[in-house]
């Protein structure tokens, strides 16, 4: 099997090093994955697969949509990861071509003349509260919503955004604050 454990011993005690396991996990992975091995993808899918629905979901509001771009994403994970040179994250490679493939859907949608709903329902509840939450995120710019739901839903740092769509951290840093005023603008109407 392709997990295995890399142990520092400090005072005689044994200290697994996920983070660093994960990474070279990771790495073996992609090398086979780039020899064309089925099953190393299969766990490449299994290891992100949670986190890129997620950023799907928020980023598409629709759980089909999602589920439709992810399963896209995949596939031009699987015919380019031969492009992969290892010089970035792998995580933030990955999170390119799902957001590349998110654009390209919402491009297809609106050349399809589909509205956007713009009601953001009232809330009185806090599962409606949240509800209006998620409905407030999709209704902002798609490179705002896209900037802030990777820092403040996926917890991405400025600088790794910045890197994942190839705009300035300052870019970043404008979008999330700009993000935050229309959400509270949005959500104070409620």
């Amino acid at each position: 099997m392709l997990y295995y454990k890399t142990l520092v011993s400090i005072n005689n005690f044994k200290i697994i090093r996920w983070p660093d396991i994960k990474k070279d996990v990771e790495n073996e992975l992609i090398v086979k994955c780039q020899q064309g091995n089925l099953e190393a993808y299969k766990m490449i899918y299994e290891m992100h697969s949670t986190m890129l629905y997620s950023i799907a979901m928020r980023m598409l509001n629709s759980k089909e949509d999602a589920e439709d771009v992810l399963q896209n994403a995949f596939i031009r994970l699987f015919n380019n990861i031969k492009n992969f040179r290892f010089q970035a994250k792998f995580s933030s490679y990955l999170t390119r071509i799902l957001i590349n493939c998110c654009y390209d859907h919402l491009n297809k949608k609106k050349s399809n003349h589909q509205e956007i709903d713009e009601n953001v329902l009232r809330a009185e509840s806090q599962d409606e509260l949240s509800l209006s939450l998620e409905k407030a995120i999709g209704l902002l710019p798609l490179k705002m919503r896209e900037c802030f739901i990777l820092f403040a839903v996926e917890g991405f740092k400025q600088k790794e955004i910045a890197d994942t769509m190839e705009i300035s951290e300052g870019t970043v840093k404008a979008h999330i604050s700009q993000a935050k005023a229309k959400l509270r603008k949005m959500l104070g109407e409620i």
